[in-house]
């Protein structure tokens, strides 16, 4: 299986949800024979389909936080991929919160039949590391309103990408991704908003220019984002950055191994 990472949707908020601007699929990656599936929010299934992605095919699904938009569709994904429960497969690795009941008020949206239909359980915390065919998953602390959320960080032989969730800005995301060559970054916020999870587009600056990716594909779009020219966004966001910024759709298909510069040295090394 070639390297690929597919987006199924670019959906940042409700408001942009309810007005069908965008999906909340999530993002497939595909690498080392592996199939994850990372945030299926609403329309996982059918950008999927558009996509012509097999979901029946997919080896795990990570879920970074209990929000909608991040694991409503979590529950169908997992009884595809385990034909209606009856296969016990696949791993599952997603927050505390959306696999136990915190609190009365919020309910954990992995129902414990779906829970019990994987082969396996990851609990994603801080520091969480787990191996998998050759690709390796590793948690990066955020700042959500959910304590539990994560981001994450995958490496395989072939390239490293980083995905930095819904979060604040917080000198920590600059130490944790320093070394990805690909980052994938959820810009919910035009301006910063205290009380509203995610970064702003002044801090994603700030964060693109820290950790200085080969690529930078952003995603998880509120509407005040919607609302703005992304593409003459994203190229302000180059011209500020120096990075490769790209906006990403729905479909948004790309190589991640094209922006390796560790592979490129290797092969450099071995001629």
């Amino acid at each position: 299986m070639p390297s690929q990472i597919i987006f199924l949707g670019t959906a940042g908020d409700s408001f942009v949800l309810s007005k069908q601007e965008r999906l909340a699929g999530g993002i497939i990656i595909q690498a080392e024979n592996t199939q994850l599936h990372l945030n299926p929010g609403p329309g996982a299934l059918v950008a999927a389909a558009l996509a012509r992605i097999d979901l029946r095919k997919t080896s795990a699904v990570i879920v970074t936080d209990n929000s909608l938009l991040h694991a409503h569709d979590t529950n169908a994904i997992i009884d595809i991929m385990t034909s209606g429960c009856f296969d016990t497969k696949g791993l599952l690795l997603a927050a505390k919160t959306a696999l136990t009941q915190e609190n009365q008020e919020i309910m954990p949206r992995i129902s414990k039949e779906y829970q019990n239909a994987v082969e396996r359980i990851v609990l994603l915390q801080e520091e969480t590391r787990i191996s998998y065919n050759d690709v390796q998953v590793e948690t990066i602390k955020i700042k959500n309103t959910d304590k539990a959320a994560v981001g994450i960080k995958i490496i395989t032989p072939h390239f490293s990408l980083g995905y930095t969730g819904k979060t604040k800005y917080t000198t920590k995301l600059y130490e944790q991704f320093i070394d990805v060559e690909v980052l994938i970054v959820d810009l919910p916020l035009y301006h910063e908003e205290k009380k509203e999870d995610g970064l702003s587009v002044e801090e994603a600056e700030k964060l693109i220019t820290e950790v200085k990716p080969q690529l930078v594909v952003l995603t998880g779009f509120g509407i005040n984002i919607i609302k703005e020219d992304i593409l003459e966004l994203t190229r302000a966001i180059n011209r500020k950055t120096n990075v490769q910024i790209v906006a990403a759709k729905e479909g948004f298909a790309f190589d991640p191994s094209n922006y390796a510069i560790k592979l490129r040295q290797k092969r450099l090394q071995g001629f």
